[in-house]
């Protein structure tokens, strides 16, 4: 069965209109109605109903629908399975990223291994830390990357290089004459946090325990899943915040932003990249992770 007339069929079950999936698809009407009719020819019956004026799936194509998903699956699978024995960086892979690996430090490697391996097709998901764990195992994910360590049956996790997270405020806020700031004077701010779920969250908290500071009896004012959304909030005076001083390396040359180190607590996390327990590591997936390490040590050289 072919894999492309599949992926047609996907697109035209899910639009019950031609012309809508020849759009999705960056093909011709008379493309996808070809696809179409090769595969009901191939498989011996029509997969939709077309004598009145809305397309209708058939009995048989609504059988499919069910299926196709799967069976496209399995082609990417054989596809990934058979670049990985021959060590090929070729097919598809799908990877998984935190918010501040994938907003602010995977862009540049993705683009570099795009440019060397032009057929190879990359799918980058941005979720918190709790849902990159859960890819892999999940089977949505080839390689994940994620901040600090965390534990889930069947994922083991390789330690790339550190970041450094800093309490931030804006450029006008007294936290700016400071070199640092003191576990006292970050608890008498309001406070401007990562939703839960977040590494960077959980990091956070792990180490203002440490240093005495209970993180229920900060006034949290706003809790935002974006880091830009945060950064914008912090600017217009809203709170300070605590983010990776790897996400704010615009707004401290600009001057919007200051970032100090939390005094006595050095909150440091290890950027780790992720793998499934036993599986078969894809070339490209490692030809990426080597990437980032590479893009991270030499951001901190300039």
């Amino acid at each position: 069965m072919d894999e492309r007339r599949l992926e047609v069929f996907r697109a035209v079950a899910a639009e019950l209109n031609f012309s809508r999936a020849a759009l999705s698809l960056h093909l011709s009407q008379s493309a996808v109605s070809q696809q179409i009719a090769a595969l009901e020819h191939e498989l011996g019956g029509a997969l939709f109903d077309r004598s009145r004026r809305r397309v209708r799936l058939t009995p048989a194509g609504a059988t499919l629908q069910g299926r196709v998903d799967g069976l496209l699956g399995e082609f990417a699978e054989a596809r990934r399975l058979v670049a990985a024995a021959r060590g090929e960086v070729a097919g598809e892979l799908r990877v998984v990223a935190s918010r501040t690996v994938g907003t602010y430090l995977l862009s540049a490697p993705i683009a570099e291994l795009g440019r060397r391996h032009p057929d190879l097709r990359l799918r980058l998901r941005i979720e918190n830390s709790e849902r990159v764990v859960r890819a892999l195992p999940a089977g949505q994910a080839d390689v994940g990357y994620v901040e600090d360590t965390v534990s889930y049956p069947g994922v083991v996790l390789e330690p790339l290089f550190d970041d450094e997270l800093v309490v931030v405020a804006a450029g006008t806020h007294r936290f700016a004459r400071l070199a640092e700031v003191a576990p006292e004077d970050l608890a008498a701010e309001p406070i401007v946090a990562r939703e839960p779920g977040s590494g960077t969250r959980r990091v956070a908290e792990e180490q203002l325990r440490a240093a005495g500071v209970r993180p229920e009896a900060l006034r949290v004012v706003a809790e935002l899943a974006g880091i830009e959304a945060i950064k914008g909030a912090v600017e217009a005076g809203l709170g300070v915040a605590i983010l990776s001083r790897l996400t704010l390396r615009k707004e401290l040359a600009l001057g919007t932003l200051v970032a100090r180190p939390l005094a006595g607590v050095p909150m440091r996390r290890t950027i780790f990249a992720m793998a499934l327990a036993g599986g078969t590591e894809l070339p490209a997936a490692r030809r990426l992770t080597e990437l980032l390490a590479a893009s991270a040590r030499s951001g901190r050289d300039r």
